[in-house]
């Protein structure tokens, strides 16, 4: 592991032991988690927005996975389903994930809100899209997705996303988590183009 993955880790460490919303990802305690000195830190990270982005990145990275959408043996839907579903809130996590949406966003936008969770929630919001840009591509190559609709139906499928999200876990006796993940099928069924 190179010194720069040591401080993103350090960094992973600190924000996952702190109550969500409230990782204190100051230069001076990802250095001293990491065992180096500021100054060292800041070789490789300049700036704070540098570090945020680099731990949001490494997350994200590693939290969300294509799984099979690159196999064309596999019904496309079936393919783009399991990865969309990440997103989507599950039975046995709901409330904590009610929590931690309410608490991120709070952070970020809130009257108190924190640079750093402004900065890991637009970047969050971004690596979705890239995600849902790619997966929708390689649908598009295979012929299951007009080309030039991917940028478009990737801002819908988001917006779709975030509100189903949103609502099973706020209203869930409207929209149960279930409800939810045959909402998204529906999508998705609707969206791909039929094969003969």
């Amino acid at each position: 592991m190179s010194r720069r993955d040591d401080i993103i880790s350090a960094a992973i460490r600190l924000a996952e032991a702190s109550p969500p919303g409230q990782a204190t990802l100051s230069v001076r305690a990802v250095a001293k988690e990491a065992g180096i000195g500021a100054s060292t830190l800041r070789h490789y990270f300049p700036t704070q927005t540098d570090l945020h982005e680099a731990i949001a990145r490494s997350s994200m990275d590693t939290a969300v996975q294509d799984f099979s959408i690159a196999d064309p043996a596999l019904d496309p839907a079936e393919r783009l389903y399991e990865c969309c579903a990440q997103f989507l809130p599950t039975h046995e996590h709901r409330d904590m994930q009610l929590e931690l949406w309410f608490t991120m966003h709070l952070s970020a936008l809130g009257p108190d809100q924190r640079a750093v969770s402004r900065r890991l929630l637009e970047y969050g919001h971004d690596f979705t899209y890239v995600c849902l840009q790619r997966w929708l591509g390689i649908l598009a190559a295979e012929g299951h997705i007009d080309p030039d609709e991917v940028a478009p139906l990737s801002t819908a499928m988001f917006t779709m996303l975030d509100g189903l999200a949103l609502h099973s876990i706020i209203t869930p006796e409207r929209v149960t988590v279930d409800a939810a993940h045959n909402q998204l099928k529906w999508l998705i069924a609707k969206m791909l183009t039929p094969q003969d």
